[in-house]
């Protein structure tokens, strides 16, 4: 049940990033939800459904906004590995890293991407470094708030998956489900 309430939301994550945030000006960046959403998973999640659901959201907003498919799947997957292993026995309080780590994440995540660029072709030699500060400012940011809102989501979505579905008597007295 969390699974599915959380495709859902993904699939809205999608939605308002390619067509609510395209209409923000390039000059004030590119604000990346569904990066947010693969790092909270990555926390969150257990390792399988964890797994299909960055891909699945990675998929998604490759098919919608027609990146070099496959490339961004394969960055979330890794991101969401990496995150998953360095995380597991940390003794730290959680809230201590997933923001900071988060934005490494999203940093080595960006720096692939320009290298990926410039190896195809699509890249320029000078890269400015203001467009990365800029977007990496827009994650911190947004995942702050954003984080809060998924684990709202999230707690509410296990309350509701966890409550008991009321027996129903039989013909001959037993309770069933």
């Amino acid at each position: 049940m969390t699974f599915l309430f959380f495709f859902l939301v993904a699939v809205i994550t999608v939605v308002v990033q390619t067509t609510f945030l395209r209409g923000v000006p390039l000059a004030w960046g590119s604000p990346d939800l569904v990066f947010i959403l693969v790092v909270f998973v990555a926390y969150r999640f257990a390792w399988l459904p964890g797994l299909l659901l960055v891909f699945c959201t990675a998929w998604m907003f490759e098919v919608t906004t027609s990146l070099r498919l496959g490339i961004y799947a394969i960055q979330c997957l890794v991101v969401f590995i990496l995150l998953k292993t360095f995380t597991r026995n940390i003794p730290i309080r959680e809230s201590f890293y997933q923001i900071p780590l988060g934005v490494l994440a999203f940093v080595l995540s960006r720096l692939f991407s320009l290298f990926v660029s410039l190896v195809v072709g699509q890249g320029t030699e000078e890269q400015a470094w203001w467009p990365l500060l800029r977007d990496v400012l827009w994650f911190a940011v947004l995942a702050w708030g954003l984080f809060r809102v998924f684990d709202a989501l999230l707690a509410s979505a296990e309350r509701f998956s966890s409550r008991g579905r009321p027996m129903a008597k039989s013909f001959n007295g037993r309770r069933h489900p």
